[in-house]
């Protein structure tokens, strides 16, 4: 917005220009216009009487003075309005208007009269002491019929003093309309002025700041300022490009410095930075919102090898070849540093561009590489060795005892068993990493899957006495995966967990629904293989999915393992977009969880009904510890076929474990929506009897558990029956509504 017009200095600057000049002409003409209009009425009003003068000359007798002649001078001065007066060349006053003649003064010295007898005529304007007043003389000088005299006219000048001052006002009122008029011009003129003053400056500070106004200046006329606008205007536009082709620039070269996987870092000739890449700030752990320009090397890393690092960029002309070198940093990164200098347009140096590839992965896979080598030639050697050893005893010295020559035929057997599941196992591992193999994707029911692999190692855990059991959440939906890559990788776990879990320890094998807070809609499927073993070392977990890797070689070669057991599971769970995840305690267990995509997005409603006569112990506290349990897509109900009213000590029960059930009403069967029944769990035989009155797809359940409310004695003895039943639903509730929601 346009400042106000006496707050703009430029306006007042113009203004105050136009108002002093109009000031200095308005007193100059005024000064000058009184003082010329005074000189012309009296030139004028001079000339009137030197022709009354020449009038009165005539109409005056020369004979006469004195008191006649002072008689006649009254009477033509009254008529023309003014004060005649007769002298004598000598100064003799002979007759007067005003006074008598005879006590006049000698009037020779009288400057008009003098000027008359020397010239004719004369003038003079001086202070009469006879009236008063500032007076105006005219003198004409006389000659006639060898007589002389001098007839002088005379006026007060206060006459002259009203007309000049009408005048002065008529000039001073005109002047004054003329300056305001000028003034009210000037104004405007020096608003408009300033106006476009106002915006080129407001344009040329938007221009300075980096903003380009949309609408250019207004140009108007061919005068200097309009030339201004246009300049102002021409330059905004070239500006403006220019900006822009550096703005593009810019983001060219962010881009590209964004999109490079390699740290990027550029210095001054002190080692200070200039410039750093996101990628570079990530390699060194730095802040994004942290501005490191021009700081030291130091503050981006005290390491010393990259003090060593800049001490050799900073000694090294890297204009001739580039600067290369590997350096390794904490936590066992390695950076291959390539550096080059950084010259401005006279081909001084400015600087050094220093590059940074991780190279921390690449050393990683040459390790694993000469490590997989070594093992896998181990791996090899070992039943290669044995087998070679074996079968060049039994073709050079074969045992004379067939016992013993059936026992080195069983190791060599063994042991090239052992070397085909270490040839299969590569293989599969290769194909997996390769992504030769194609997957046969469909909906695998995981109650099929489990039951198919768990038959397979029945007789083994019979053998080591282990307790090989299974939980599947209620209403699990189905996973998409290839079964027989899935039945692998479960064959996989279990056989470890078996493995490495001693006699009389358990192997527990659990599915479960995981709900994710960040995709609800989205849920997974969570098989979790849990064992009572020996444990791992948390220092172990990382590695365990690597080839070949064991924590205890000594019982892996005893147990017979390949040590590609849980890398083919790795990449069998990442061929079907899940994840594994490994916790252990020494001495208490291993769990394995392996996280797969479920078949749909979210499973229809489902809902139990647990039924029961009264409706009012077991049923209510079944329903409280389900509606604790039960994933979101599964409602719950309890209802009787005579109901009645909710047994306070259910409720007290209830309590004491933090569920409350008093909002819970007993119902009948017409309460609930038997049409989206699921599962019906009856807890007594009455109710039991009524199931088949739901429909055909229903499952039905039968918890027989007594009714506490029959129990008999004192009010403790009902309490503990009461707690028991309790306790009895809580673990049937758990067992059937098996959900594990934390990954």
């Amino acid at each position: 917005m346009m400042k106000r017009h006496w707050k703009n200095r430029l306006l007042i600057k113009f203004f105050l220009s136009y108002l002093a000049i109009v000031c200095l002409l308005f007193v100059f003409f005024y000064v000058y216009s009184a003082a010329a209009v005074k000189n012309f009425y009296i030139t004028s009003l001079s000339e009137k009487m030197a022709r009354e003068a020449k009038i009165v000359s005539r109409l005056l007798p020369a004979e006469l003075e004195g008191e006649a002649l002072d008689g006649i001078c009254r009477d033509l001065a009254q008529d023309l309005g003014v004060r005649l007066t007769v002298i004598a060349v000598d100064g003799k006053v002979l007759g007067d208007s005003d006074e008598p003649s005879t006590t006049m003064e000698n009037h020779g010295t009288r400057p008009e009269v003098v000027d008359a007898l020397s010239k004719g005529a004369g003038r003079s304007i001086r202070y009469s002491t006879t009236v008063r007043t500032d007076m105006l003389y005219q003198a004409l000088l006389q000659r006639e019929k060898n007589q002389e005299r001098i007839i002088r006219i005379s006026v007060p000048l206060n006459t002259i003093e009203g007309a000049a001052g009408s005048i002065r006002r008529a000039i001073l009122l005109g002047l004054l309309l003329v300056s305001g008029l000028g003034l009210t011009l000037a104004f405007v003129f020096s608003s408009r002025l300033g106006l476009r003053a106002h915006r080129m400056a407001e344009f040329s500070q938007s221009v300075a700041r980096g903003y380009f106004p949309p609408d250019p200046l207004p140009t108007t006329g061919d005068d200097e300022l309009s030339a201004l606008e246009k300049n102002l205007n021409e330059m905004s536009r070239s500006l403006r490009e220019k900006i822009k082709a550096i703005v593009t620039e810019k983001e060219k070269v962010e881009a590209i410095l964004r999109c490079m996987i390699e740290g990027v870092l550029v210095v001054d000739t002190q080692g200070r930075t200039i410039l750093l890449n996101h990628n570079a700030q990530k390699m060194f752990h730095l802040p994004s919102s942290q501005s490191l320009q021009g700081s030291s090397l130091m503050e981006i890393s005290r390491h010393p090898e990259m003090r060593r690092l800049m001490e050799e960029v900073l000694a090294c002309d890297c204009s001739r070849e580039c600067f290369t070198k590997e350096i390794s940093l904490d936590e066992g990164r390695w950076f291959r540093v390539n550096a080059v200098s950084l010259r401005d347009g006279d081909d001084r140096p400015m600087g050094y561009i220093l590059v940074f590839h991780d190279v921390t992965e690449l050393k990683r896979l040459e390790a694993v590489r000469a490590d997989f080598v070594a093992n896998v030639s181990h791996e090899l050697r070992t039943p290669l060795t044995a087998i070679r050893g074996y079968a060049e005893t039994l073709l050079r010295n074969p045992p004379a005892d067939p016992t013993d020559t059936e026992s080195f035929t069983g190791i060599i057997h063994r042991h090239s068993e052992r070397l085909g599941r270490l040839i299969d196992d590569l293989l599969t591992l290769s194909d997996l990493e390769s992504g030769k193999i194609q997957l046969a994707k469909e909906n695998v029911e995981v109650q099929d899957l489990l039951g198919r692999v768990l038959e397979i190692f029945q007789d083994q855990a019979k053998k080591k006495r282990l307790d090989l059991s299974h939980v599947i959440a209620y209403g699990l939906p189905a996973v998409v995966g290839d079964p027989d890559r899935l039945q692998q990788l479960l064959i996989n776990l279990i056989d470890n967990a078996i493995k490495y879990t001693p006699p009389g320890g358990q192997v527990k094998v659990a599915a479960s629904l995981v709900l994710s807070s960040d995709a609800p809609q989205h849920p997974m499927v969570a098989i979790a293989v849990e064992d009572t073993g020996c444990g791992i070392p948390e220092k172990d977990l990382p590695r365990l999915t690597e080839r070949f890797y064991r924590v205890d070689k000594a019982r892996s070669w005893e147990l017979g393992g390949t040590g590609l057991g849980l890398a083919i599971v790795k990449h069998i769970v990442q061929a079907h977009g899940g994840r594994l995840k490994i916790a252990s305690q020494i001495q208490k267990g291993t769990t394995v969880r392996v996280f797969l995509p479920s078949a749909k997005t979210i499973r229809e409603r489902q809902a139990i009904l647990f039924l029961c006569t009264a409706n009012s112990c077991r049923s209510q506290m079944a329903e409280g510890f389900a509606r604790r349990l039960a994933p979101n897509h599964v409602r719950v109900y309890s209802a009787g076929t005579e109901p009645k009213t909710v047994h306070p000590l259910a409720i007290k029960v209830m309590n004491e474990l933090g569920i409350d059930i008093s909002d819970q009403r007993s119902k009948g069967l017409d309460a609930v929506p038997l049409e989206t029944i699921g599962l019906v769990v009856t807890l007594c035989g009455e109710a039991e009897a009524i199931c088949p009155a739901l429909a055909q797809k229903t499952r039905n359940l039968h918890w027989p558990l007594p009714d506490p409310a029959m129990a008999e004695g004192d009010e403790e003895a009902i309490l503990r029956t009461f707690r028991a039943v309790r306790d009895e639903i809580r673990a049937r509730v758990e067992k059937l509504l098996y959900l594990d929601v934390k990954e």
